[in-house]
Parts: structure tokens; sequence; C-alpha cells
């Protein structure tokens, strides 16, 4: 009988072992529910930016993993997420779409072509994990995180380009993008350090050098300005395991 509980306890213990790895790196989905609020405003008399609102971030992301370490685990994720916005030109009363080229700064070449938005994150967390049982590894934490975004086509940063000096009010339809494309390329992100706290969980099966994971995170602080609302961050990847 004592053989068989031996047998038992060490096959336990062999199981559990091989559930959690102890360290892995992966890729993932990314969907940031936040939003973008719209803003119309005046650049000079006569002309305004009517930039319109947003939501529904989509995009990537990579994760590693530490899990040996006593009560504590720790992982380093970076992710993009971006979404699509419109922004038109307002000229004695006449809107026109502000649209750029397919190699204009921050475009992916689809058939759309309005500024893209996006929200770029570096996060390193500390999380408690729960070993409910074996396979199945949930767990809670928190971290620091710098997050930085895209500049957003609006009012404000119209003014920061010459673009309204080449505007012709009486045939504003020749007005050429490019003005704006070059203002981007040499436009700096908005950014700054926050936080984060994150739930989430990972499965791994015994002895296979695989896991897939999903997570769920909330920022707050950093700069990505009055304009963008943070909302849920979902990630949910896998990736290889040892």
């Amino acid at each position: 009988m004592k053989k068989v509980f031996a047998f038992v306890a060490t096959f336990a213990l062999f199981a559990s072992t091989q559930a959690f790895a102890i360290a892995g790196i992966g890729a993932h989905y990314v969907m940031n529910t936040g939003s973008l609020d719209k803003s119309q405003d005046e650049v000079v008399p006569g002309i305004s930016i009517n930039q319109k609102s947003a939501s529904g971030l989509q995009g990537l992301g990579f994760k590693a993993w530490i899990d040996f370490l006593p009560f504590i685990d720790i992982e380093g994720t970076f992710n993009v997420a971006a979404t699509r916005y419109e922004t038109s030109l307002i000229v004695n009363g006449n809107e026109i779409p502000l649209r750029y080229t397919p190699d204009a700064p921050y475009n992916m070449i689809f058939d759309r072509a309005d500024p893209l938005y996006g929200v770029f994150s570096g996060d390193v967390s500390i999380t408690y994990p729960f070993d409910i049982i074996p396979v199945v590894r949930p767990y809670v934490g928190a971290g620091v995180s710098y997050l930085a975004s895209i500049p957003i086509v609006n009012a404000s940063f119209v003014k920061s380009t010459n673009f309204v000096n080449k505007i012709d009010p009486a045939n504003p339809e020749t007005l050429d993008g490019k003005i704006i494309e070059e203002a981007l390329k040499n436009a700096d992100y908005k950014g700054g350090i926050g936080g984060h706290i994150i739930a989430g969980i990972r499965i791994k099966p015994p002895v296979i050098p695989l896991a897939v994971y999903a997570n769920g995170k909330y920022y707050f602080g950093g700069d990505l300005g009055k304009q963008f609302t943070q909302g849920l961050v979902l990630e949910l990847g896998g990736g290889f395991a040892l």
C-alpha cells in the first residue's frame, strides 16, 4: 500500500511540474476596447478640421514569461493595436476627406487610406498564480507600462504644419496631402509611463512544449492624450513553453 501511495504522490508531483512551464515565449491577438473621441475645431477663419470618432483597436503582441520564482510569476509583453478613423477638411462649408497615399507613414497598404491611430504598450507584470488544478493556471497581478500613440490628424496637429497655407479656398480639391504626410513622418509619438492590472489564465498540457493563454488588462496613467479613452485590453494567444 505504501508503494501505491508513493507512486501516486510521485506521479502527481510529476504531472504538476510538467503542467506549469518554467518559461515560455508566445504571440497573441490584441483587442483594445478603448475609443478615440471626435474633434471638430477651426484652424483658421473659414477652415476647420472634422476628425471623427473610432473604437475597437486590433493588433498583435508578443509575450515572454518565467514561472519558477516562489509564489510569483514575471512576464513581459509588447502590444500594438490600431484602428482607422476619418478626418475631413471643411473649407467654406465644403467637406473634403483627407486621405493618404499607400506609402504614407503608419498607413497599411489596404483599400482604405484613412488615417491610422495606434497604441503601443510595453509591460512588465508580476502575477500571483492560483495552482488549483494541474494544466490550468489562473493568475492576477499588476505591473508597470510604457504607453505611446500615433499622432491624431486633428485641428491641433494641422495647425503645427504649413498645410493651411497651401489651401486655395476657391479650389480646395487641389490640396496635396503630402504636407501632412511629411508632418506625420517627423512627429514624435505621444507617450509616458503608466501601469496596469492583469487577470489571466494559461493552459500547459503535460510534456508537450506548448501553452495557450488569455489575458485581460486595464491600463492607467501614461500620456495618450485627452481624446483617447482607454478600455479593457484582451490578449489571446499561445507559444513555446519549457
